[in-house]
């Protein structure tokens, strides 16, 4: 029955497991090859391999597997009735079809679980090694790596209290984090910013953020801030809020910048600190949105891209989005070093600090994602990048891009808040078949 079953919990640390099964294989050069290519091209995954020939070797794969993130299932000859018992286990199933061996099993199993609403995606190739059909594994590693990712919430006293306690007025804010970690594994760890200020910025010495500082005015095309001594507090609450991902191990920190800012709880902008953690391989969350922070996550694990969380402002006179905010990446492909110029400089009628206009990539296309866990829903919109402004009224990054704008303002999901996250590439599939996969309800908002 299995070429290399294991049994549950038995996987290699801090690597993702994902099990796989071969539905009576009538070829075991076929089962090779697709081995070898999953090796090779995820090598950072555990997976174990299953042959399905009985009914009992499908109840042994679910019963030995039944704490997988999901089922990667190769349907190579059709058997009636051995794919449905694992698309109906409601684990988020990837079915690789056969075409001249498989597609009987196929086309009377796939359809029925997608319409009984089973989260499970498929394709049916004459070729189940094709680069383009495996990508398909990045899906479910995605929402293996999801499942325990760290997201450190810096917010103020009263709100952190709100977010412990359920009063009437908090529920919404108590449910989002709730719901976050029910739908996607994620854990959020509520930080309030006294016990962050104590433990971590006011540690941070003069000379290691000056250090920083000299290095960001150095690499930067220009410098159109005149208070300097705003630099080197972002550059100190930049070393702090790495330190504090490294201690508690996080994914992503998200601070609650304008009311810990306004509130003077904090005397430092996090812009520039945002800007710098994507190289340090913490994902970088503005105003400590939830949403976004999932949506960021999810472009990180499955694109390798670093999405631009922002404000969508929209031009129905000229077809155009303008998504703004006072950072973005500088690497916003994923790549370990910069791509685009940055200037520090002031925004907000120019009351704000600190902030950092990126003259983003242009002539390219875009991938606009919202999520919102209460009502299960992940929003897409497309676009074409055209040029980037800076506009000191507003906030200091804005990408201009060309998009339906008419349908935008019909469609826009008010309930997710105003933010959205902005990937390069076209990539509303990937996303939608994450979404299948992980229960969720897409609304294209410009469609």
């Amino acid at each position: 029955m299995s070429i290399n079953s294991r049994l549950v919990g038995d996987s290699v640390a801090g690597r993702v497991h994902i099990p796989v099964a071969f539905i009576a294989p009538p070829h075991s050069a076929i089962v090779s090859s697709v081995k070898d290519k999953l090796e090779k091209l995820y090598p950072s995954i555990e997976f174990s391999y299953y042959e399905l020939s009985t009914i009992d070797d499908v109840n042994i794969f679910l019963s030995r597997e039944g704490n997988a993130v999901g089922f990667l299932v190769f349907v190579l000859t059709s058997i009636p009735e051995f794919l449905r018992p694992i698309t109906y286990s409601g684990k988020p199933t990837i079915i690789i079809a056969e075409t001249y061996g498989g597609s009987g099993e196929y086309l009377l199993e796939y359809p029925r679980a997608k319409e009984q609403g089973y989260p499970v995606i498929g394709i049916s190739t004459d070729d189940v090694t094709d680069d383009r059909v495996l990508s398909k594994v990045k899906l479910l590693e995605t929402i293996a790596r999801l499942k325990g990712s760290r997201v450190i919430f810096i917010l103020g006293p009263d709100v952190k209290r709100y977010t412990d306690l359920e009063y009437p007025l908090s529920v919404d804010i108590l449910s989002t984090f709730r719901s976050i970690t029910a739908l996607m594994g994620i854990i959020p760890v509520i930080m309030d910013v006294t016990e962050f200020r104590e433990k971590y910025y006011d540690k941070v010495s003069m000379e290691d953020a000056m250090k920083i500082t000299e290095n960001w005015i150095k690499n930067a095309e220009a410098v159109q801030d005149p208070l300097r001594e705003e630099i080197v507090k972002s550059a100190k609450l930049y070393i702090a809020l790495k330190n504090l991902a490294h201690d508690l191990n996080a994914a992503a920190v998200a601070v609650d910048c304008i009311v810990l800012y306004n509130s003077r709880y904090l005397d430092a902008w996090p812009c520039l600190a945002y800007m710098q953690l994507w190289y340090d391989n913490v994902i970088p969350v503005c105003e400590g949105d939830p949403y976004s922070a999932v949506v960021l996550l999810i472009g990180k694990y499955m694109l390798n891209k670093h999405g631009f969380l922002n404000d969508p402002s929209i031009n129905e006179v000229k077809g155009e989005m303008a998504y703004y905010h006072c950072t973005a990446p500088t690497n916003p492909h994923g790549g370990t070093k910069p791509e685009v110029p940055y200037v520090i400089t002031t925004a907000h009628g120019g009351s704000k600090h600190a902030s950092v206009h990126v003259k983003l990539p242009i002539n390219e296309p875009i991938t606009v994602v919202g999520f919102d866990p209460e009502e299960r829903i992940l929003t897409i919109h497309g676009g074409k990048a055209v040029r980037t402004e800076y506009f000191q009224r507003v906030c200091a990054t804005m990408l201009i891009a060309s998009a339906n704008t008419t349908k935008i303002a019909e469609k826009f999901r008010w309930r997710l808040g105003w933010h959205r996250v902005v990937f390069y590439g076209e990539h509303a599939k990937e996303f939608e078949e994450l979404a299948t996969l992980l229960g969720l309800k897409v609304i294209h908002e410009d469609q």
